[in-house]
């Protein structure tokens, strides 16, 4: 069965880039342009991985990773972002998130993490 990803990120090329590449790889990718669009996409817990950035305007990746927890949503969760500071590890770690990149990151390390999340 294909794995369903859906990406949440505010930088409409890099959601274009990922999408491509993920959906060369075989799986099926969804990127809402809109936050709100994304979250309750995400909600619907349809997905087997969720990709989110940390830095976008409006709520920030943590606020949405805070978000899926409390509703209980069980979908891996695997952070990209350009922004992740010494304590942001910490962070996701209470989350119970322990799969992230930075951005930039190269194409195999990106579908190394893809691949480790859906394990």
């Amino acid at each position: 069965m294909t794995k369903r990803i859906l990406v949440i990120d505010d930088e409409s090329g890099f959601c274009d880039v990922l999408q491509d590449l993920l959906e060369s790889d075989g799986y099926q990718v969804e990127a809402p342009r809109q936050l709100a669009s994304a979250i309750g996409t995400a909600l619907l817990g349809e997905h087997d991985l969720i990709i989110l950035d940390l830095r976008m305007p409006g709520m920030n990746g943590l606020e949405i990773a805070r978000l899926f927890k409390q509703k209980a949503l069980h979908t891996p969760i695997l952070i990209i972002s350009g922004y992740i500071t010494e304590d942001i590890p910490q962070q996701l770690n209470t989350l119970g998130i322990h799969n992230v990149v930075s951005k930039p990151s190269g194409v195999s390390q990106l579908r190394h993490a893809v691949a480790t999340a859906l394990a």
